[in-house]
């Protein structure tokens, strides 16, 4: 038996200011990443994928800089994009409960109700989160 390996490739990596507008210069990055790399199905989900996490780690972890990157991935003819976001906190991301009437709290439900599968591992200097977006195959 053998494994296929996953091929995967940087499309762009930089580094945001843990700021409100962080979110929205993501989204910017992502949508034109993706453009010029041909992978401009996969910028609805990825830019609100990438506004979601972006936008915790500033919210939530309190981070002055947000490490943001796009990745193409193939394997076996399937093709995907995965986001991965840095910040400082050591802190795991909370999928919350929100209610109706609550403003806040289903970003990370919009991440996995996009993705394929998120979720995120502890690093040198806090942590990464990650979503996995699998391009969507018209049926025939």
């Amino acid at each position: 038996m053998t494994a296929t390996a996953t091929e995967t490739t940087s499309l762009i990596a930089f580094i945001l200011p843990g700021a409100p507008c962080s979110a929205r210069m993501a989204r910017f990055y992502v949508r034109a990443a993706l453009s010029y790399h041909d992978l401009g199905d996969f910028s609805g989900d990825a830019e609100a994928v990438s506004s979601e996490l972006v936008a915790n780690a500033a919210t939530h972890a309190g981070a002055s800089r947000i490490g943001l990157e796009l990745m193409r991935m193939e394997r076996s003819g399937v093709l995907a994009v995965c986001v991965v976001v840095t910040d400082s906190s050591p802190h795991p991301p909370v999928l919350r409960d929100a209610r109706d009437d609550d403003e806040h709290g289903r970003g990370l439900h919009v991440v996995a109700g996009l993705s394929a599968d998120w979720s995120w591992a502890p690093c040198e200097t806090g942590k990464a989160v990650y979503a996995i977006l699998i391009r969507k195959e018209c049926p025939v």
